[in-house]
């Protein structure tokens, strides 16, 4: 009876919930909220997604570059490869506004490959300074894009074509593109029912256009339609006799049958009078769904992959040959799989050879690959198995072609797990050289929030997101997401005793190209030598060869264009002369002098020491010297000039006025010094903290970098790092025509890195320092007459362990090393990390720098216990039993505890040797599922307990849902690993979906269609048997804050419930039916909450103005509408840069991205929304807008209806402007297409004088000061 009463009454409840939903339009109309409430929201995309759609080799650039474009779901990167077999980013474009469906590359040539390539060796070809090739997308906005990239322009040349709208948008006109061999002409399809032909250019007038970076490359277009589901379009190679025939194929899928349709006529006619040949034969029954077609260059014939044999249709399709047969690769019988070939590539033979064999690399989606020989008439003549490329594939493969010796180079990557670059040498097994990390697809996200003392000391976001990920063959991970500057280790030499060593060096050896290493500790020097190619053995100096005293520490180091090695110590100066041993040198000060601190200068030839002499230091001066019989010498300069204060550190600049020096003293001054034919002291200030008088000022170490300005006047930056861990910055000012104040130091604000000493060393226009744990690069730039600082971390990874992380660099270095192959340079990092030097390559730019810990399954929940400082991680685990016919297959969740600042995968862990026992470790029972994890300490009175719970769901069990109460602590043996203990197990009718903690001891749970309150026996909260709460969807995530509990339903989108009288009711719900995600409630006095929901639907949803009768929340105040849905929302402990009250949000997608979310005020938003709309006009900004976006209103004006969308500000279209400069804002403001009224050009300079105003107060330049300030609010610090 109690059950016909609840169902009966959940009946009426929702009857009056959508009744109420259904009038409340009328009430939202009169409501005061909309016409006072302006809250905008700002996104901005953290992490892009990893996903890599299609690796297509095309040098974009220039024929003497070998780049590769890796294109995503919505951008794309060009790489080039450098170092042999290494590829490193170069540039990206990321501003299409659509995702991209399909592309290829076209050559800009009419030969076959092999023909360019004996064209190329006979060295008539393109100019140099153009691509050989231009790649062609298709957009989901209904466009083809044509592109290349401008070296001398320094950015994308593109060619807009707009496909027919007529076509609906699921049909997905663009979803095929096929590119003719001879590059002739390019296929479009929709995935059904039409496709298009596009005749291109000839190659003089395509190159003709690009010599002056322009792009126009359609000659004629023309439609077609074809009954059916188009399954695959491809062009066939014509045969030699007729060189000037174009042969299209499509095969077309129609009633259960599939036909191949050619569609044939001659290049030679003008396309659009052309009356195409058109063939048609049925495909025999095991061919109708194939997962390949595959053009072969002999005879016109294609291959068709089916999943049980592979068919070659010959002479197009002549209905009187039938198709030659052959069986699959052989799969591995102990496979419990039945994974598909789902991609190919040719790879690229010699001229000769390919004039009778056509071979081609066959992929399965697990990674297994294959090689075909295929010979002259169109047969296979031998399969070769090659072995596992470790990874999934099933979205990009190809073949790299840069002349490599050592085997062809593949590439492959897929929409889970890593991709990479692999060396497949003949009958051998390939090799991975690089990985391309994917963490997709994301299941669960977590950050783990810096404890308090560490949020409050520190001006740097220390919060660390991890999500965890499944695949679809059984692994699965913990991943970090980082953003920054990734040095990636490429030798590592261990050193005995290197974890005491304090301080490294790195000098360019100028007689053979190599590098000295000089490592350092207080009682002892090392100097190694490296060979340029790093290939040969790495060597030790020896001292008596060296000229170097190896039994001191070493304060400062240096070597010259001819070799010789500087060694300062701490009482005298050594000149190694490596090469030639007997012109070794060295000077000794007296037996009562010591050098304090020392600095060189080898491109000044100076070296400069301060030397202390009893209770006095004096700077003393000497110059280095070459005499006849190739020695060198060092020869004072002027008189030593007494210092006062107590020297730290040195450094020696050089500037177009002159040479310098630089004194940071233990009291925190900076003493400068001029060099001429003598040494004088020009000024001194003191560093001012404005903290207390309790912190140490001593400045440990200090660089001077060179500001990037748009003019061309030099600007430059003095950074002083503290040993209280504070950075100090010090604009610099030169003078040239005043004699006696050449240079100006004026202190800009400091910013606290952490508690101990900042290093700090120039690398010409940026800096890397270290405090801490942490390790940062710095750039500078001028921003509204001041120099603005932007730091970039800096991650250190191991391609060989992906999990790795050092603990703390405690020194470093940066040379630049010079590539034998190309000549180029490249900036290598040097530095000191857990006991071993580590050789790495420094990227350029930021970006995405991903940690890995593998797990032994796939992972679907995580979560973070504060008390354990673990990850709590869920992951299911798949086991066979063979020996049952059919095999049966039980897959279980499991539960593990991971150390966030792991060096090792699980997998290592668990199955590495051990002398104990490993901890008992929770799991469930087949086919269970865990739904959800929450670390939870309820109270009792003044007690806290801390549990860890679990909601399962399972399907064949009479209870259908558990929670789980685990209580866990870190083992007294052996603190490393965490113990624990199943404490209680709660069991309900139906699956539990979430769990949230209430008050002090309560626990809300969805389970099934209810909302239940579970407490424990000890609470002192008794919840009567009626507060179950029933909804008509499941609660996909529960938050809390008393009294009310917030839901989002996975079809109901947001709902309120408040607890009164022991009971829950609704206290209100959102208007829209939307299906829930995520949600969070933002902090202030609105009641607002950030809500997501499927279909990439964000929203501001508030509480107020929610009447009594019907209980329906107000119209959104805004929205937002991303590409992907946002999965799960969580804020973060870093505060806005836009309000000190707001906090950063953040979201995640399944596809790896993550969002960063900021809520705006009306000021910020009014400015915000004029600068989006000027970029959204502006063709450089945003090239791919659509025109009726841009003319939708003018510039800064907002709409008449309000719409909650007008409210959402894309930070991703706003980021495109940071790179321009105040140049092109300027140029926006006073452009005529800010406006289509040209009289109204005052007026959009004027909203924008007001808005500035309004946001940044009077501004003398209020251009400069707006893009400084944007600059900030969407700078990526994670």
């Amino acid at each position: 009876m109690a059950q016909s009463r609840t169902s009966r009454d959940s009946g009426t409840f929702f009857a009056n919930l959508l009744a109420n939903r259904r009038n409340a339009g009328a009430a939202e109309a009169n409501s005061p909220l909309n016409s006072r409430a302006k809250v905008g929201l700002l996104t901005r995309t953290l992490i892009p997604s990893p996903i890599i759609q299609w690796i297509l080799p095309a040098r974009l650039r220039s024929k003497l570059q070998n780049d590769v474009v890796f294109v995503g779901e919505r951008s794309l990167q060009i790489k080039e490869a450098v170092s042999g077999v290494h590829l490193e980013t170069v540039t990206s474009k990321a501003d299409f506004d659509a995702n991209i469906m399909a592309a290829k590359a076209i050559n800009v040539s009419a030969e076959l490959p092999w023909e360019a390539q004996m064209k190329l060796e006979s060295g008539t070809d393109l100019p140099k300074d153009l691509p050989p090739q231009i790649l062609v997308l298709s957009l989901a906005s209904k466009e083809l894009v044509f592109l290349y990239y401008s070296n001398l322009d320094g950015r994308f040349i593109h060619y807009r074509r707009p496909l027919p709208n007529d076509v609906s948008t699921f049909e997905r006109f663009g979803r095929n593109i096929a590119v003719e061999p001879r590059s002739r002409a390019v296929a479009v399809s929709a995935s059904c029912d039409y496709f298009g032909v596009f005749v291109l250019r000839k190659t003089p007038e395509l190159q003709a256009q690009m010599s002056i970076d322009e792009l126009d490359p359609v000659a004629e277009e023309r439609f077609f339609r074809v009954d059916g589901d188009i399954l695959f379009m491809e062009f066939l190679y014509p045969k030699s006799e007729d060189a000037g025939k174009i042969i299209l194929l499509l095969l077309v899928a129609q009633d259960q049958l599939t036909h191949a349709i050619c569609y044939e006529w001659d290049a030679n006619e003008a396309f659009r009078h052309a009356t195409p040949k058109v063939t048609k034969r049925l495909l025999a029954f095991e061919d109708r769904l194939p997962t390949m077609l595959i053009p072969l260059t002999k005879t016109s014939s294609f291959m068709l992959i089916t999943t049980t044999s592979m068919a070659i249709y010959k002479n197009r399709l002549d209905p009187r040959r039938q198709p030659s047969r052959y069986p699959l690769p052989k799969q591995d019988s102990k496979s419990q799989r039945a994974p598909l070939w789902t991609r190919w590539a040719r790879p690229l033979r010699n001229w000769l050879y390919n004039q009778k064999h056509d071979d081609i690399y066959l992929c399965r989606e697990d990674g297994e690959i294959s090689y075909l020989g295929i010979g002259s008439e169109g047969e296979v003549e031998n399969q070769t198995p090659l072995g596992q490329l470790c990874c999934d594939v099933d979205a990009a493969f190809d073949i790299l072609d840069i002349g490599h010796e050592g085997g062809d180079l593949l590439l492959a990557a897929g929409n889970t797990g890593d991709g990479g670059l692999f060396i497949q040498k003949a009958r051998d097994h390939p090799r991975c050289v690089q990985k391309f990390m994917n963490w997709t697809p994301v299941t669960d996200s977590v950050i783990v929030k810096p404890s308090g003392q560490d949020e409050s000391s520190t001006n740097i976001p220390e919060d660390r997101m991890f999500v965890c990920s499944a695949s679809s063959f059984g692994r699965g991970a913990v991943v970090e997401l980082r953003h920054g500057i990734e040095a990636q280790i490429g030798l590592v030499i261990s050193l005995e005793d290197m974890l005491s060593m304090g301080d490294i060096w790195t000098m360019a050896d100028g007689m053979d190209g190599g590098i000295f290493v000089l490592t350092s500790d207080p009682v002892s020097s090392t100097l190694l030598h490296l060979p340029a190619d790093f290939g040969d053995e790495i060597s030790a100096i020896d001292e008596a060869d060296s000229g170097l005293d190896f039994g001191a520490q070493t304060l400062a180091a240096a070597c010259t264009s001819s070799g010789v090695v500087i060694q300062i110590t701490d009482k005298s100066i050594h000149l190694g002369a490596i090469a030639e041993p007997a012109a070794n040198s060295r000077f000794d000060f007296g037996l009562d002098q010591a050098i304090a601190v020392a600095a060189v200068s080898t491109h000044a030839s100076l070296i400069a020491t301060a030397v202390r002499t009893r209770n006095e230091v004096y700077l003393i001066l000497k110059r280095l010297t070459a005499t006849n019989d190739a020695q060198f010498g060092l020869v004072d300069i002027g008189q030593p000039l007494r210092v006062l204060d107590e020297p730290v550190c040195m450094s020696i600049e050089t500037f177009n006025i002159g040479v310098f020096i630089f004194i940071g003293s233990g009291n925190g001054k900076i003493s400068v010094y001029r060099v001429q034919e003598s040494v004088s002291f020009l000024l001194e200030i003191p560093i001012d903290l404005e903290l207390g008088e309790d912190i140490s000022k001593a400045i440990d170490s200090l660089a001077v970098v060179t500001v990037a300005t748009d003019g061309p006047a030099q600007r430059h930056m003095v950074l002083c790092g503290l040993r209280s861990g504070i950075l100090v910055p010090l604009e610099l000012g030169l003078d040239p025509n005043s004699a006696t104040a050449p240079i100006v130091l004026e202190q800009a604000s400091p910013q606290r890195l952490g508690h101990t000493s900042v290093k700090v060393q120039s690398r010409g226009n940026f800096a890397l320092l270290t405090c801490g744990h942490g390790f940062w690069q710095m750039s500078c730039s001028q921003s509204s007459g001041r120099s603005d600082c932007i730091l970039q971390k800096i991650w250190i990874t191991d391609q060989n362990n992906p999990a790795y992380h050092p603990k703390s660099v405690h020194s470093f270095a940066l040379t630049s090393i010079t590539d034998p192959e190309t000549g180029s340079l490249s900036d290598s990092l040097f530095c000191i990390a857990d006991g071993q030097v580590l050789i790495c390559t420094l990227d350029h730019e930021a970006r995405t720098v991903p940690r890995r810990i593998d797990l032994p399954g796939s992972a679907n929940r995580l979560a973070y216990s504060p008390h354990l400082r673990n990850l709590i991680v869920a992951y299911t685990r798949t086991e066979y039993d063979t020996e049952s016919d059919p095999i049966r297959r039980y897959t279980r969740p499991c539960i593990e505890f991971v150390d966030p600042d792991s060096q090792q995968s699980v997998i290592d862990i668990l199955e590495a040797p051990q002398s104990e026992p490993r901890p008992w470790r929770p799991q469930g029972t087949a086919g269970e599922k865990i739904s959800c994890i929450l670390d939870w300490t309820p109270k009792k009175g003044d007690e806290e307990y801390h549990m860890i719970v679990i909601g399962t769901a399972r399907k064949n069990q009479p209870d259908r849902g558990r929670v789980i109460f685990l209580q866990a602590s870190r083992s007294p043996s052996n603190p490393t690993q965490i113990e624990c203990t199943v404490k209680y197990i709660h069991k309900f009718e139906g699956p539990v979906y979430s769990i949230a903690p209430y008050g002090d001891s309560t626990l809300i749970v969805c389970t099934g269609h209810e909302i239940v309150p579970l407490e424990p026996k000890s609470s002192q909260t008794r919840w009567v048997r009626a507060a179950r709460f029933p909804v008509l969807s499941p609660a996909m995530s529960i938050t809390t804050r008393e009294p009310y509990v917030y839901v989002s339903a996975s079809r109901e989108s947001l709902m309120v419930l408040k607890a009164a009288d022991d009971r829950l009711v609704l206290h209100a719900f959102d208007r829209q039916k939307h299906d829930g995600l995520s949600h969070i409630h933002l902090d202030g006095e609105m009641k607002l909450t950030l809500a997501s929901s499927r279909g990439g639907r964000v929203s501001i949803l508030t509480e107020e103005g929610v009447a009594d009768n019907d209980k329906v929340m107000p119209m959104a105040l805004c929205e937002a509408h991303l590409p992907s849905s946002v999965m799960k929302l969580a804020s973060g402990s870093s505060r806005s840069a836009l309000s000190p009250e707001s906090r950063v949000y953040y979201g995640t997608v399944m596809n790896g991205t993550v969002y960063s979310f900021l809520t705006l005020g009306e000021n910020e938003w009014r400015l915000l929304h004029l600068l989006q709309d000027l970029c959204v006009r502006d063709p450089v900004v945003c090239p791919f807008s659509p025109k009726r976006k841009q003319h939708r209103h003018p510039v800064g004006h907002e709409p008449l209806d309000f719409r909650p969308s007008q409210m959402h500000i894309d930070g991703d279209i706003l980021a495109r402007l940071a790179p321009h400069g105040s140049s092109r804002l300027t140029h926006m403001l006073m452009s005529e297409s800010s406006s289509p009224d040209p009289t109204s050009h005052g007026e959009t300079w004027t909203r924008f004088h007001e808005f500035s105003l309004a946001v940044l107060g009077e501004e003398t330049n209020p251009v400069d000061a707006v893009m400084g300030w944007l600059k900030k609010i969407l700078h990526v610090e994670f």
